[in-house]
């Protein structure tokens, strides 16, 4: 390819990728297709070329100006031929594009190399676009309505895994019971992605991670569950249909946790409060995590900035060990970053999440997400779930 740069007035831009993994596709064209399309987006004109079989739903679904079959760029004559393929791909992108006169496009990253090599043979200059993501940054309010309901599921979720964390009973090791049987991490799980799915949202690994293997903050969580111990649910669902996400973690424990947990739990709490009270347009991520960070530091934990180590030999990750939040929407993390990497004033409608977490090794860890917007004055919390560590 050519080179890179930002996208530019009046240069195409060409996708031949499907909806499903690539969200800039279905952001463009708003079609989802299990195999790839090609699409090219220029100023006033977005294009979709599709099969005979996906040709009608693209009429009606897509908001693509002109659908165009690939029987018209000759895809049937290529089959008949046995050309199969990166160059039944990169001929008919070819073709597409002379009948467009077109020389010179714009592509997004990923677009496949094996393709992209046999269009430049062809004559067709590529320029890598490397600021998709930033376009797809401020949400519509149509997407916005999307993330709120994703996250209402997600209440409706988690709500369950606790009611059923309430139900359980205690063995005499402090083991939880439910329904006759050992309360595992995994049935709590099937709990929350069960009700999930009834609701239109696939959870692929929602975190229920009890005890001691909360202090690695993606442990998926396995076996029994305990009273008195922290419990990290963090829930991230996508709807099947609109492909937008939530993100939502809330720590509890059945009965009163450990004093150092307990402690844990008010710091995170009000290290999460400052960070949302922060939110605001024109403010930076960095600032955002920064300040979060010295609260954590300042309540004597450690986090990752330089300098706020209290035990500098020794690497074992503990304290705050990440960032404090990212972007959402059709993809989990996406721009921007609330973290030392964000160094871009946020802008209304960003969709951020602030999570702070503090994790030990020995005893687990406690971490608590919201997920909000940056509005003209500052941020709206779309995370109605309750804050509570006892249940």
């Amino acid at each position: 390819m050519s080179g890179s740069e930002t996208l530019q007035p009046g240069l195409p831009l060409l996708f031949y990728a499907d909806g499903y993994r690539f969200p800039d596709v279905y952001h463009a064209t708003r079609f989802l297709a299990p195999d790839p399309v090609i699409a090219l987006e220029g100023i006033e004109e977005l294009v979709l070329v599709v099969s005979s079989l996906e040709e009608g739903r693209a009429r009606k679904e897509s908001r693509a100006t002109t659908v165009v079959n690939m029987n018209e760029f000759g895809a049937q004559e290529l089959s008949a031929r046995g050309i199969s393929g990166t160059e039944f791909w990169a001929t008919l992108m070819k073709r597409f594009l002379d009948a467009r006169s077109i020389r010179r496009v714009s592509v997004p990253p990923y677009f496949p190399l094996a393709e992209a090599d046999r269009l430049r043979e062809m004559g067709v200059e590529l320029v890598v676009a490397n600021d998709l993501r930033e376009r797809r940054r401020t949400k519509r309010p149509d997407e916005i309505d999307a993330i709120e309901a994703a996250q209402r599921a997600t209440e409706a979720g988690w709500r369950e895994g606790v009611d059923a964390i309430r139900r359980a009973k205690m063995r005499p090791d402090k083991t939880l019971e439910l329904d006759g049987a050992v309360f595992t991490a995994e049935r709590l799980r099937a709990i929350v992605e069960a009700a999930l799915l009834a609701r239109g949202y696939a959870s692929d690994g929602a975190i229920c991670a009890p005890g001691a293997q909360a202090a690695d903050p993606h442990q998926i969580g396995t076996g029994p569950l305990h009273a008195g111990e922290p419990i990290v649910m963090d829930i991230f669902p996508q709807h099947k249909q609109t492909r937008y996400w939530a993100d939502m973690t809330r720590t509890v424990s059945k009965g009163e946790p450990p004093a150092a947990i307990r402690k844990i739990y008010d710091v995170v709490m009000r290290a999460q409060d400052a960070g949302i009270t922060a939110l605001r347009p024109g403010v930076t991520g960095r600032e955002v995590h920064e300040l979060v960070e010295d609260i954590i530091w300042e309540a004597g934990y450690d986090t990752l900035r330089p300098g706020q180590k209290k035990d500098p030999a020794d690497p074992t990750p503990r304290g705050f060990i990440h960032s404090t939040g990212h972007g959402v929407g059709l993809e989990i993390h996406e721009a921007p970053a609330i973290a030392r990497s964000g160094t871009k004033p946020l802008l209304v409608g960003d969709v951020v999440t602030i999570e702070p977490g503090v994790y030990d090794p020995v005893i687990g860890g406690v971490r608590l997400e919201d997920m909000l917007v940056i509005t003209e004055t500052g941020a709206r919390n779309l995370t109605q779930a309750p804050r509570e560590l006892v249940v």
